[in-house]
């Protein structure tokens, strides 16, 4: 093990980060497809540069931002850097002017809407950096760092400082500041965890084993994604944390066992063994049944919540094999003696739990029709109510409001509008013919009239219209003469050859909800337009990507908790080939409702991590209640009375569940202190999934198992009365 340990450290060093649009879109579908298409062709990355300072006219300051540009536009990827120094060369013939008089009064001449685009106030002003046309967000990532450098170093007036800024850099440091953040909150985690478990299992001797056990897996579980070349995304970040839990679980349940077997007098090697014999498919055909689960989540078309998937079946897997073999190797290596003696606080605390446990068990038996009928309903309102629950995808609420990205980002486009551009990719056959350029022209125009969001759109039409005078060609001929005299470098934004073209939208600043209406409405539009025969129109780039999130993980949450449930139940079916094996459904079911329950009071949404709650919740909840059924099976075989082997098994094994419940909602409770909204609003999810779990291991088990106890009883009665019958008649 510390062998594989050590090789799979240096393993681990091998995973790389996905891309966000590859973590968002599945790039082998046609939306994916056009993306790629859209972006190498037409996108042109555009940096923004905040300048905060006195007096952004000052024509020292502006001296200076030229020298800086220089230096920028040698940075590779990089095409051209504007700012108000290069306005006001233009209109000075080529040269800057040497005073502040000569400046304002070229200033006063300049159109409102040139002059606002470099100072939209009297303290900011804008430079633009423009990445080469087709460079791929990845690619254009990789200038930040080299940018961020030279602003920094850029010999300035004093007290003016720029801030690098715009849709790529915004991206970037979300991106950093939360696998950053991710990081330290699962280190606060494993700390929390190990807290709750000194406090919870300091009744067990080596305690810290299941942490030892744990990291063991971990480290395995990374150098397993670095060899299958599974990239790290958010969805993958944010399995670690279920990882935490369910493999500190499964090192509970082996340590537990262990102790319980030589608290009972047996030896090191009939201890070993009979906890491997009895805990070991125990804890498989849990973690098999929490699998169930993740492989839900395959039928989402989000790419992320597949690594979720992923991530998470791989983990459980190397934390079962790790405790599997791990806990026997480690509890002989320590020559494990259960702890004797003066019984300590914690262990008078666990005790009477345990006696808690013996008499709720009893209760719930004696209650449990009306405990699974007021759970039922609980559960059956939940799930009724679960798809009004909103689904958050905006980036702007998933990041803290004191981000300086997000900062710098609002001050832009408080002056700008959105920096994201809503583009309508056209594809097809002649898009020089002048039936398809007059389409373009008088589709652009309309929308733009007809949807106060949009501000502007850009199209090779209204290039057509600028070098025409503001006309728009009748004719074929007059059209191709119009197009060859625009710069190529002006028309590759807009045209690549007779078969792309793009109109580019610029809209105010909008919600996700907003945007993916008002792209429905465009779209709508261009249907009733009738656009040419020849050509095909499409929502395309980060505008659509986003909006497009948002319906796929509204479309995909309840099919992959539905599929969970089938999954589930088909594999107890198969695995146990009893009628008892379904009841572990039946608490499962009680928590996902309860789950929604429990987000509309707290007022949670969803977002892209969270939308995978519902199949999650349910591959947790199977590790508890498949627990506390085989055990209960096991118990069944020693004893006579079912009833006894209900409260036996629960008083048993639910102390050991009830630790490593805790210990697992107290690490993600470390989740909730996150600044990230999208980070604190799933670890307040898991923790509720998580003692929502244990309710239904130790109340609702009991009850579902009590229920089935006396069907039996009953059945088995009912034919016992109906054979004298039988018999009498033959006689007769």
């Amino acid at each position: 093990m510390v062998i594989l340990f050590v090789a799979g450290i240096f393993t681990a060093t091998g995973i790389q980060f996905e891309s966000s649009s590859d973590q968002y879109l599945d790039k082998s579908t046609p939306a994916g497809i056009r993306y790629d298409q859209y972006n190498e062709q037409f996108v042109s990355d555009t940096y923004i540069l905040l300048i905060q300072t006195a007096d952004p006219t000052d024509y020292t300051l502006l001296q200076d931002l030229l020298i800086l540009e220089e230096e920028i536009q040698r940075l590779e990827y990089v095409t051209e850097t504007n700012s108000l120094g290069d306005v006001l060369k233009e209109f000075n013939g080529g040269i800057i002017p040497q005073n502040q008089e000569v400046t304002e009064e070229i200033l006063s001449l300049l159109p409102d809407e040139l002059r606002e685009t470099f100072v939209p106030d009297s303290q900011t002003g804008l430079l633009y950096v423009t990445i080469k046309q087709g460079i791929s967000t990845d690619v254009s990532q990789t200038i930040l760092p080299n940018l961020e450098t030279l602003t920094g170093e850029a010999d300035l007036p004093p007290g003016t400082v720029i801030d690098v800024t715009g849709a790529t850099p915004y991206n970037v440091e979300l991106q950093e500041d939360m696998v950053m953040s991710g990081v330290v909150l699962i280190v606060g985690a494993l700390i929390l965890m190990a807290i709750v478990l000194f406090l919870l299992f300091s009744n067990m001797r080596h305690w810290f084993l299941p942490l030892i056990i744990l990291t063991f897996g971990l480290v395995y579980t990374f150098a397993l994604l670095s060899l299958l070349g599974v990239k790290i995304n958010n969805g993958a970040i944010a399995s670690f944390p279920i990882l935490l839990g369910l493999g500190i679980d499964y090192a509970v349940q082996f340590h537990a066992r262990f102790d319980e077997e030589r608290r009972e007098g047996a030896t090191m090697e009939a201890a070993t063994r009979d906890t491997l014999k009895n805990t070991g498919p125990a804890v498989l055909l849990a973690m098999l049944a929490t699998s169930m689960g993740f492989i839900a989540m395959f039928i989402s078309p989000v790419p992320m919540i597949k690594t979720f998937a992923v991530v998470s079946i791989i983990g459980v897997t190397c934390c079962y094999l790790t405790a599997l073999f791990g806990f026997p190797a480690l509890a002989a290596l320590f020559g494990y003696i259960p702890k004797e003696g003066k019984p300590t606080l914690m262990m008078r605390i666990m005790n009477r739990y345990t006696h808690f446990l013996e008499g709720l068990v009893t209760r719930i038996s004696r209650a449990a029709v009306p405990i699974l009928i007021i759970a039922a309903v609980i559960a059956f309102a939940g799930i009724s109510l679960d798809p009004s629950i909103p689904i958050d995808t905006d980036t702007k609420s998933m990041a803290p409001a004191d981000l300086p990205a997000q900062i710098a980002l609002d001050k832009v486009q408080d002056v700008r509008g959105s920096v994201t551009p809503f583009p309508l990719y056209i594809r097809g056959d002649d898009l020089k013919s002048i039936d398809a350029i007059q389409w373009i022209d008088t589709f652009s125009t309309r929308t733009v009239s007809e949807h106060d969001e949009i501000t502007k759109a850009d199209s090779i039409a209204s290039l057509v219209r600028k070098q025409n005078n503001g006309e728009m060609p009748d004719n074929e001929g007059t059209l191709n003469a119009i197009l060859a005299a625009i710069p190529d470098s002006e028309k590759d934004p807009y045209l690549m050859g007779d078969t792309e073209a793009v109109i580019s939208f610029t809209t105010l600043i909008l919600t996700i909800d907003e945007q993916n209406e008002l792209k429905k409405q465009v779209a709508a539009d261009v249907i009733w337009s009738e656009p040419p025969p020849h050509i095909e129109v499409y929502p395309t780039g980060d505008f659509d990507l986003y909006t497009n999130l948002m319906d796929m993980i509204s479309s995909s949450k309840e099919a992959m908790t539905n599929l969970g449930f089938v999954l589930i139940f088909l594999f107890l079916i198969l695995a146990y080939r009893r009628i008892y094996a379904i009841t572990p459904v039946v608490p499962i079911i009680c928590i996902v409702g309860w789950n929604a329950v429990a987000m509309i009071l707290i007022g949670l949404h969803y977002n892209p991590i969270s939308a995978c709650l519902g199949s999650m919740t349910i591959g947790v909840a199977a590790e508890y209640t498949i627990l506390v059924m085989e055990r209960f099976t096991e118990e069944k075989e020693l004893t006579d009375d079912p009833s006894e082997a209900i409260r036996t098994s629960v008083q048993k094994i639910g102390s050991a569940v009830t630790v490593s419940g805790l210990v697992t909602a107290g690490g993600f409770s470390a989740l909730m202190l996150s600044v990230f909204p999208i980070v604190s609003s799933f670890g307040m999810s898991t923790v509720i999934a998580v003692l929502f779990s244990l309710v239904g291991a130790i109340v609702i088990m009991p009850a579902v198992l009590t229920l089935m106890v006396d069907t039996e009883k009953w059945l088995k009665k009912g034919k016992g009365k109906s054979k004298p019958a039988a018999s009498s008649g033959n006689q007769e």
